[in-house]
């Protein structure tokens, strides 16, 4: 049987990471806390990320262009690893946005509040213009529709309509 050497696909978000990089590359710092002076800049945080984009998937959307042709092997993975560093940008600005709100749950006001207020993701403004607003009552604490508290803080049992019977045999003809 013949061997065949696979290539390592692995892409390295930080090459500070690698010992045997450069001889530059001493200096390990920690990674950077999300605070308020450092939410402004543009530095990536540290983030363990479990999920990966479907590679094979990439490269077929990538293929259904007629204007595309051939696709080089590393091309989907690098697009797969920039899907994922836009995805933890947007998501950290909106996390941002739903703590500013004290929100436990981000949602879609929040994700179109963070597009909003970023110019990087100037150009996603025309798909959001749909998505409803963030309430006011939400802006002032813990209110709204997040499902978090209700206005007076005790929990609300929503109340279901009881189950009709099935009608007997003799009933339905």
């Amino acid at each position: 049987m013949k061997k065949t050497r696979r290539r390592k696909t692995a892409v390295k978000a930080d090459p500070a990471e690698d010992e045997n990089a450069s001889p530059k590359s001493n200096n390990t710092s920690p990674p950077i806390a999300s605070n308020a002076s450092s939410s402004s800049s543009n530095a990536p945080r540290s983030v363990n990320i479990k999920t990966k984009f479907p590679v094979a998937r990439i490269k077929r959307i990538m293929q259904a262009d007629e204007d595309v042709g051939k696709v080089a092997q590393v091309t989907p993975v690098v697009v797969s690893k920039a899907l994922e560093l836009f995805m933890i940008a947007l998501c950290d600005k909106a996390s941002e946005e739903a703590r500013q709100r004290n929100s436990k749950r981000i949602t879609a006001g929040h994700l179109k509040q963070a597009i909003l207020n970023e110019v990087q993701f100037d150009f996603l403004a025309d798909i959001i213009e749909k998505v409803p607003d963030i309430p006011a009552a939400c802006e002032g604490g813990n209110l709204g529709g997040n499902g978090d508290n209700s206005e007076d803080g005790a929990p609300v049992k929503k109340t279901r309509k009881p189950r009709s019977r099935k009608a007997k045999e003799e009933d339905s003809f």
